[in-house]
């Protein structure tokens, strides 16, 4: 801590990180690999029409439909209870996606009748009194969505770029093009509990992965539900359900980097996050993006890469993509992965020295690595100490999810 110290009074390095260079298109979510085994099936119109479009994609697809689904029988991480839990979590995110969007009911907020004593000044806020400024509007959904169960929060303006240019999972007609005129967007961040996450890649990080993506909807659709009572148009984004790109929106909002991993890295909690957002016509106060030094880390750090089991995440530079220079994972290898193992696997957020739990070490390791390239060093060279290179198998599963090993 003292070297940290010291380090940390040193003149700054260069830190720069991910960043926009250029034209992006919006992507088809038909074509995101997390997404197309979901709504096609074989033997179908839509089936044989993408992949004859796509006809590169069809014999690795094909292999991989054949294997287990997650949490099913036959993957190596399979657990009956754990099994049981993600498919009731799942099932319920399912059933919850015919409230993700709606029209605008102003009705709820404009006839309401006064309150008993509000010529008194004695009562809350009389008819007509909500403050629909963006500053008074941006302060009631945070103070919503914090009392709500939510970690983070931010807000920034809609990036036509991140909306998906056709459906390709979730309520709505496969392939149909996707107009959302939003114009401002909430991201709302939920922290995956740091024990859970360090049993990846075993079932307990599934567990948890669709618990906290579940919390997530929870207060996305009541946020969404809130403006629309406004008189506002809204819209849940929503695991399974999403129209628009979680993380780049995430990044505009200001609530962490992109990271090696291709997951949204926070100051507070690294990629130990799971995202909803709420897109709306409501004119919202704005975040900006913020720079922490966790690129600039990912640059020398490279733990998420050498963990992966698939070999998914470069350990290569940066290059450009779609108009932004960042690292690009392999997402079919990874998936891929995932049907192995049963689980969505989650090392690289395990293993991330951006996860450690919050406390005043770690604290201070992290404003020393936004200081300069010398403290990360440092700081990299400490957590190899601590915590080694490669994360340790075989530890205890929670009380509660251990019922058949008795």
């Amino acid at each position: 801590a003292a070297a940290l110290l010291l380090v940390m009074a040193l003149p700054g390095g260069d830190a720069t990180g991910v960043r926009v260079v250029g034209e992006q298109p919006r992507v088809d979510e038909r074509d995101a690999v997390f997404h197309r085994f979901y709504r096609l099936e074989p033997a179908t119109a839509e089936y044989e029409a993408y992949y004859s479009g796509r006809p590169e994609e069809r014999a690795f697809d094909e292999r991989v439909r054949a294997m287990p689904q997650l949490g099913e029988p036959g993957t190596r991480g399979f657990d009956p209870l754990a099994a049981a839990v993600t498919g009731a979590f799942a099932e319920v995110l399912e059933r919850i996606s015919a409230a993700l969007d709606g029209p605008a009911e102003p009705d709820g907020a404009a006839e309401m009748e006064p309150m008993e004593g509000a010529e008194t000044g004695l009562c809350g806020p009389a008819e007509g009194s909500v403050d629909s400024s963006p500053e008074g509007l941006t302060r009631v959904l945070r103070g919503l969505a914090l009392r709500s169960g939510a970690t983070l929060v931010g807000f920034t303006r809609l990036n036509q770029a991140y909306v998906y240019s056709h459906v390709g999972r979730g309520p709505g007609e496969w392939g149909a093009p996707v107009h959302l005129d939003h114009g401002f967007a909430v991201v709302i961040g939920v922290e995956m509990d740091h024990a859970m996450v360090g049993l990846a890649p075993e079932a307990p990080v599934l567990v948890e992965s669709t618990t906290r993506y579940l919390e997530s909807a929870r207060i996305a659709l009541l946020l969404a539900g809130t403006l629309r009572r406004l008189g506002h148009r809204a819209r849940a984004h929503v695991d399974a359900s999403y129209r628009v790109m979680a993380v780049p929106i995430a990044v505009d909002a200001g609530l962490g980097e992109l990271g090696r991993l291709g997951l949204l890295i926070t100051p507070e909690l690294g990629p130990r996050v799971r995202l909803a957002v709420v897109t709306t016509d409501a004119p919202l106060a704005q975040g900006r993006p913020i720079s922490f030094g966790a690129a600039a880390f990912c640059e020398i750090c490279k733990k998420c890469a050498s963990s992966c089991p698939a070999n998914a995440i470069s350990r290569g530079p940066m290059e450009v993509v779609a108009g932004v220079r960042k690292w690009q994972s392999r997402g079919d290898t990874c998936y891929r992965h995932w049907r192995v193992v049963g689980t969505d696997c989650g090392l690289c957020l395990r293993v991330c020295p951006f996860s450690h739990p919050d406390s005043p070490v770690h604290r201070l390791v992290r404003r020393a690595v936004a200081k300069n390239g010398l403290a990360r060093r440092l700081a990299l060279w400490g957590d190899d100490l601590l915590y080694g290179r490669a994360p340790s198998l075989g530890r205890p599963w929670p009380e509660w999810l251990r019922s058949r090993r008795g």
